[in-house]
């Protein structure tokens, strides 16, 4: 069979399993970011500078590792070209490979900046920037000398990129986890992420919601009008995986988790659902109580990754009407035996297995070399692909 050939039924099975429908195979796949260099036995900073070693080292888990989908793949963040525009919101770990986001160090908006935002949010975003990358404070020359410093830089990152991107969804024929330009982020996500951060957007939904609430609405007609250019009665794309995803709303009552992030999605999202779209929704902390909202969308609409929930729980709340992508844990790749590893698997897939709704993956991204022992990770993956087989 060609890779080509390959992912088309790759991609099928995705769609069937997200229907309810039992797939010729179950999805088996995974999230991965920088853990495939550890996995290569090299560091990221030893081969960033040369594309083609960076590509070798990270695809080299696929030698080992059969995967039906991934999501991610790739290195998240060109890390020496924003240094060379001054800009500190990215870093190398201590141990030469893991991408570091340090928000503690990134320079958000102010709470008497509000109105700016409102305003006019793109304007404010070219002013965010300016603010975070220092190299564009300077004289204009000096600017322009860091500005094409870090072209250079960002040359290895992008070449590294499609090398692996060419290998694992071209050559090998790996389905990727979504395949359109789909993506919805909660308005108070955007916030949260992009211009206020963690702790002054929990502050501000109780000191200011008024002004949070128009930020919001602001931040949701900007991603309508991204949105508008895709009409949901023309869904063609690859394969119809759309994607959104849970960060701040982990930390929400009930009736902010409404307000902020169901209702817009519902609006925003439903068209495409109607129209055959499937949203896959990363997970982050615990959000079991969330679940039930999503029996108002139409069945297999939504593709959940699980986080810090019991998937077991989970199944019992909404496996019936909407898919969980599960079956082992970041806790027992890492600390458990192969033997507790295989038999968590074995008990998903037969849990979760009859009747469709599930494809298989982890519940936290590889990140870092000791995200998971190397013994367990082959088990566990071994066992899946023979399981996905069965009937």
């Amino acid at each position: 069979m060609t890779a080509e050939s390959l992912q088309k039924e790759r991609i099928q099975n995705l769609i069937d399993a997200a229907s309810f429908k039992e797939p010729k195979k179950i999805p088996v796949g995974a999230e991965i970011l920088s853990w495939p260099f550890s996995y290569a036995g090299v560091k990221y900073s030893d081969v960033m500078d040369d594309a083609a070693k960076t590509a070798r080292a990270y695809v080299k888990f696929l030698d080992d590792i059969e995967l039906d989908f991934l999501w991610g793949g790739m290195v998240t963040t060109a890390v020496k070209a924003l240094k060379a525009m001054d800009c500190n919101c990215f870093d190398l770990g201590n141990d030469g490979t893991t991408i570091i986001h340090r928000q503690p160090e990134v320079e958000f908006m102010t709470t008497e900046e509000y109105p700016e935002l409102i305003a006019d949010m793109n304007a404010f975003k070219q002013k965010l920037i300016r603010r975070r990358c220092k190299a564009l404070q300077l004289p204009q020359e000096q600017a322009y000398e860091c500005v094409l410093r870090a072209l250079r830089e960002i040359r290895p990152w992008v070449e590294a990129n499609a090398m692996i991107d060419k290998y694992i969804f071209g050559e090998k024929g790996v389905a990727p986890l979504t395949g359109g330009p789909i993506l919805f982020l909660g308005p108070l996500t955007v916030l949260f992420d992009k211009f206020r951060g963690i702790r002054d957007t929990l502050i501000d939904l109780r000191r200011r919601p008024e002004t949070v609430r128009q930020a919001c609405d602001v931040i949701l007609d900007d991603r309508k009008n991204i949105l508008s250019a895709f009409d949901p009665k023309d869904f063609s794309y690859p394969h119809p995986f759309a994607s959104t995803v849970y960060h701040v709303e982990c930390f929400l009552s009930p009736a902010q988790f409404d307000e902020y992030y169901f209702r817009h999605f519902k609006e925003v999202c439903l068209p495409y659902m109607e129209a055959g779209a499937k949203f896959f929704l990363k997970g982050e902390g615990s959000f079991i109580h969330t679940l039930d909202r999503f029996r108002q969308l139409p069945k297999g609409s939504v593709v959940f990754m699980l986080d810090e929930d019991d998937p077991f729980e989970v199944y019992k709340a909404i496996g019936d009407w909407q898919t969980v992508a599960t079956g082992i844990t970041a806790d027992l790749l890492k600390m458990g035996s192969k033997e507790e590893c295989v038999d968590f698997v074995k008990r998903s897939f037969d849990t979760f297995a009859p009747g469709g709704g599930f494809i298989f993956m982890q519940n936290k991204p590889l990140l870092c070399a000791n995200d998971a022992k190397a013994e367990n990770i082959l088990a566990v993956y071994e066992t899946a692909n023979e399981l996905s087989l069965k009937r």
